[in-house]
């Protein structure tokens, strides 16, 4: 299953997106059980080149969306509590504003069920 993250609406995406990057690759379930990296979506009219302001996991069957929800909300309450997130997979996208990591687990799952 391959999800797409992004930090929506800050200035600061391109930084948040990296810290969350770097977190995943640091919490051993998602090193183990996930292929992480930092990407950037095609640039706008008027942008020189790509920003790296997503965060796209190629998630294994050892990683569930409970351990995913868990982690991406740990990295909210650390980072950015008020922060919208939108998580993306065959092109069907759901944004969460909160930190409940039940929340986060339930939107990842329905993206896999749909």
């Amino acid at each position: 299953m391959q999800i797409t993250i992004r930090c929506e609406g800050a200035d600061t995406a391109g930084e948040l997106a990296a810290s969350l990057h770097q977190w995943l690759l640091d919490e051993p379930d998602a090193r183990r059980h996930a292929e992480v990296q930092l990407v950037g979506a095609a640039p706008v009219e008027g942008e020189l080149g790509f920003v790296l302001d997503l965060v796209q996991l190629i998630v294994g069957s050892g990683f569930s969306a409970g351990s995913l929800g868990y982690t991406v909300a740990q990295w909210k309450k650390m980072n950015a509590p008020q922060l919208a997130m939108s998580f993306e997979r065959n092109g069907r996208t759901v944004t969460v504003s909160g930190t409940d990591a039940e929340e986060i687990a339930r939107v990842i799952r329905q993206l896999d069920e749909e």
